[in-house]
């Protein structure tokens, strides 16, 4: 037997061989996961699914457990979506304490835009806007002065999400501290989502404002001042504006 003879056998009878428990296990893409979607690779999330189908209402202890254990934020938002279709009020702290995370000192997640534990508080202001409680924005904005800036960029996006009725009032104020260059285009952004036509003259006037500043040459700015690109903050409120006046017609 030649040596490309030998090569080629050890090459194929792997291939070859059916029935084996090995090699089902080493073909992924044989494997069925753990689900269907996201969860193929998520048991956590599947483990949520099937024990919502099979008990209903009788899981709602676990799924309260998954909402304020986990840092997944797939599993966060699918117990929070479960206790809105279940309707229940009951959970309403639970789904708060996931939400005031954001301003305790001491917590275990992580804050900013794109993280993964904004996803998750993210998906529990939804829920908790569709379960109508009545404080959440209030106790968040409450605190706003005293977080940082990771903190507070969350802060327009979750407190549209709660359905603030207080939404444009506030944004206006993060726009006018010029804290951070970051900080007003979230405001902007959120202010062309969910802001209301008392934000037009105030956004119209600043709009001016920062095109007049756009224009002129910018100088560098002094150590640990916040730097503000005034072109862009210009588009953002005009797309604002215009987003505000196609909600009025």
């Amino acid at each position: 037997m030649t040596s490309k003879m030998v090569l080629w056998l050890s090459l194929s009878i792997p291939l070859l061989v059916s029935g084996s428990g090995t090699n089902a296990l080493a073909c992924f893409a044989c494997w069925a996961g753990y689900g269907p979607g996201e969860e193929r690779l998520n048991k956590p999330l599947a483990d949520l699914r099937i024990i919502y189908e099979k008990k209903g209402r009788d899981s709602l202890p676990y799924i309260r457990q998954a909402l304020t254990t986990s840092t997944d934020p797939l599993v966060i938002k699918r117990a929070a979506d479960y206790i809105v279709e279940l309707n229940d009020r009951d959970s309403i702290p639970y789904l708060e304490y996931v939400l005031s995370q954001l301003t305790k000192r001491v917590a275990f997640s992580t804050f900013g835009i794109g993280t993964s534990g904004y996803q998750g508080r993210l998906a529990v202001a939804h829920a908790l806007a569709k379960l109508d409680p009545p404080s959440m924005a209030d106790q968040i904005w409450q605190k706003y002065a005293k977080l940082d800036l990771n903190r507070k960029s969350e802060v327009p996006y979750i407190l549209n999400a709660l359905e603030d009725p207080k939404l444009t009032e506030r944004l206006l104020i993060i726009l006018n501290l010029m804290e951070d260059h970051q900080m007003m285009v979230g405001a902007l952004n959120v202010m062309a989502a969910g802001g209301d036509a008392a934000a037009l003259p105030v956004l119209r006037e600043k709009a001016e404002q920062w095109e007049a500043k756009a224009s002129q040459p910018r100088l560098s700015s002094k150590p640990m001042k916040p730097v503000f690109y005034y072109s862009v903050l210009e588009i953002k409120a005009k797309r604002a504006i215009d987003a505000i006046e196609a909600r009025q017609k």
